[in-house]
């Protein structure tokens, strides 16, 4: 898998979490120095059109690329030892890339632990969702299931309250305490959270916009929801 821009590669490089076979550099550029103890072998200068020829049409890359070992995602079963303050995302059907990367970045950003989506119906992780995401991908758990009904009986079993984002909720995000293990589940712009979903949700809540105009991007949505779950759990802010 290749992923590019400056941001996903330097967090590739830091963190260690992939395996990195190999970097094409543009060659008209000096190696940046978080990248100088990293094996010339595995390091490939390429002119700009030959850089842009490999990625996807109109990509920033900033004169890198990175091809890393495929993406292998968690296993949902590791949350049953997720700590007590342990605040995830659940995406139902979103499937832009955009939006998908935004989501991860602002998720690493706000310190939440992982994001769930599913097998189908959902973007996964590629090259473009990890430009969007600006190194976010090597910050996050991502964990892929079959079935997202069972998977939120099993996060209750776990002891994570769920919470779901509609724009006619019962309360405001604020009103309700986001402390503990909380699962927050947010759904693709149009269609939102399918019925099943909300009904198996413990609250069901909305964001403080305008009643005249409550409609809001998903990734946003999501900026929102992390920052209050953030503040009342703590995590650094």
């Amino acid at each position: 898998m290749l992923i590019y821009g400056i941001h996903t590669c330097q967090n590739a490089i830091h963190t260690k979490k992939h395996d990195i076979t190999k970097v094409f550099f543009q060659k008209d550029k000096p190696i940046p120095n978080w990248l100088i103890n990293f094996p010339k072998s595995k390091i490939v200068r390429l002119s700009s059109i030959e850089l842009k020829n490999m990625l996807p049409s109109n990509a920033v890359f900033q004169g890198i690329a990175m091809e890393i070992e495929n993406i292998k995602y968690d296993d949902i079963t590791d949350l049953i030892s997720a700590p007590k303050n342990c605040v995830i995302t659940i995406l139902d059907n979103v499937t832009d890339p955009h939006n998908f990367g935004a989501i991860i970045r602002t998720a690493a950003a706000f310190g939440i632990k992982g994001i769930v989506i599913t097998e189908k119906c959902s973007c996964k992780i590629t090259g473009t969702v990890a430009k969007a995401a600006s190194g976010g991908i090597e910050y996050i758990s991502i964990y892929v299931v079959k079935n997202l009904s069972q998977t939120i009986k099993t996060l209750k079993e776990y002891g994570f309250w769920i919470v779901s984002f509609c724009e006619r909720g019962d309360k405001l995000i604020n009103e309700i305490d986001l402390t503990g293990k909380t699962a927050l589940i947010l759904g693709a712009e149009g269609d939102g959270i399918r019925r099943l979903q909300k009904e198996q949700s413990d609250f069901i809540v909305r964001l403080p916009t305008k009643p005249s105009f409550p409609t809001l991007n998903v990734s946003v949505s999501a900026g929102i929801a992390f920052f209050e779950a953030a503040r009342q759990n703590n995590f650094n802010l």
